[in-house]
């Protein structure tokens, strides 16, 4: 019965911790595609998808956010649009508190 018991919790577990990696995932998703957006904005290609599938491709390179701040800061200079690391990094704060609260009321 013990077994069993503890075997039941092991699941409910497992099946918490995958739910809450699941909303995370989405989370992060929903963060990338505004943060695409707005760089699309700001270098004229607002609407463009390919470049916005583009920015969020480019999150999964490597652990962490430093591939898709590289990307975002190499795009903003090669158009010669003026920005730095630090507006990056507010903007992926606000858009994470944007993308956890459409993910809460989403759920």
């Amino acid at each position: 019965m013990a077994d069993r018991i503890f075997a039941d919790r092991g699941r409910a577990h497992e099946a918490a911790y995958t739910a809450e990696q699941h909303a995370h995932f989405n989370t992060l998703a929903r963060r990338n595609r505004m943060l695409a957006n707005w760089a699309a904005g700001l270098l004229d290609r607002e609407g463009d998808q390919a470049y916005i599938s583009e920015v969020m491709a480019s999150h999964f390179i490597e652990a962490g956010d430093a591939d898709l701040t590289g990307k975002l800061m190499a795009d903003f200079n090669a158009a010669g649009v003026q920005m730095d690391e630090q507006t990056i990094h507010a903007k992926l704060n606000e858009f994470m508190l944007a993308a956890a609260a459409q993910e809460k009321g989403s759920a």
